[in-house]
């Protein structure tokens, strides 16, 4: 079984750690970006002008660190990078104009590869469950930022570019300037982020030059946001992988969830039965909800629900919410995302070496 256990995605695309090293090594991370440096708009919220100036175009735009980089090892002294499965690349994204000038500002996004020898991977929409039904998030991603108060509002839109998917409340930023040598830098921006990557060694070789240092106006930006709303993720219970809105249900006959339980649950290493929950009515189907959340940084609950005559699996994250990740090493969750400016971007890719 595959069952979903994706975690929230939206914007802080979650790292993964890198992988223990073998014969071949994979390693993989995912973090955050951000831009940096502009005149405040009057009347805005500490908050919002720490989101401003890494976000608006005019400031380079925030870009968002993904990495999977597999090294095939050749001998003690010897690797080589498998370039066709291996990527290093940002989920880039821009304000036109400011919310409090201009209104709701949709973002404009897009992918670069931060090593041009690589290529970025195919994007896919997390699915989510909406009215009774599974909808597919815009690739790009279509997001619309607003002004609630002090905070910052970001809106996800589905591929048909009108359906509400999920919402998130930003209620805290705070820019961390860098300088100096990139290797000297806080231990939570490379535990906390994609720089996870970096902190390996290849036959003893590190990965980027340690000698290197931050370009001037190099920043990265601490958010905490939260969910706004109840919001239900989709994804694959067993085999195959899908990446559209008709996902893989449960391998079960049951049509309805009192013929469902017990399920084993591979994602969760559990057996749930009929009273480990509550059947409920969920973002419009019903559904059967775990009263003991799932063993993930962000709080979330597994969801199997009824959708014409079968079982799929999903994932809860109640409303308000704080998103979370684990830093490398580390099993206590970090209730913030890290993102990058353009500088910072521009100083690791002057400085990786693989």
């Amino acid at each position: 079984m595959k069952e979903n256990n994706r975690g929230f995605e939206i914007h802080s695309r979650r790292f993964i750690s890198p992988l223990a090293l073998a014969m071949t090594t994979l390693l993989s991370a995912c973090g955050g970006g951000s831009s940096s440096s502009s005149t405040p708009v009057a009347n805005l919220s500490g908050a919002q002008q720490s989101y401003e100036s890494f976000t608006l175009a005019a400031n380079g735009g925030q870009h968002s660190l993904s990495g999977l980089l597999s090294f095939s090892i050749l001998s003690t002294s010897t690797s080589v990078l498998n370039t066709a499965s291996s990527y290093f690349f940002t989920h880039d994204s821009s304000l036109p104009q400011s919310p409090a000038i201009a209104g709701p500002q949709f973002l404009t996004t897009g992918t670069s590869s931060v090593d041009p020898a690589l290529a970025v991977p195919a994007q896919v929409g997390q699915r989510y469950l909406v009215g009774g039904s599974v909808v597919v998030e815009a690739v790009p991603v279509r997001v619309q930022v607003s002004y609630s108060g002090s905070n910052v509002q970001e809106t996800d839109f589905a591929s048909d570019g009108k359906t509400v998917m999920a919402t998130l409340l930003g209620t805290s930023y705070t820019t961390v300037p860098l300088s100096g040598a990139i290797s000297a830098s806080p231990s939570e921006l490379f535990n906390g982020s994609a720089l996870s990557l970096l902190t390996s060694t290849i036959n003893g070789n590190s990965l980027y030059n340690q000698q290197a240092s931050w370009q001037a106006g190099a920043a990265y930006l601490k958010a905490v946001r939260q969910m706004v709303g109840d919001t239900v993720l989709v994804g694959d219970c067993t085999t195959p992988t899908t990446t559209g809105p008709n996902v893989t249900p449960c391998a079960t006959t049951a049509s309805t969830l009192e013929n469902f339980f017990p399920h084993t649950s591979v994602a969760d290493r559990k057996t749930y039965n009929l009273s480990d929950g509550q059947i409920v009515t969920l973002a419009g189907a019903r559904a059967w909800v775990a009263n003991v959340a799932s063993n993930s940084a962000t709080i979330q609950y597994r969801v199997y629900f009824q959708n014409n005559g079968q079982i799929l699996s999903a994932d809860l994250i109640k409303d308000g919410t704080t998103l979370a990740s684990y830093p490398v090493g580390s099993t206590t969750p970090q209730n913030f995302s890290i993102f990058l400016n353009s500088a910072a971007v521009q100083s690791l890719a002057s400085a990786i070496t693989f």
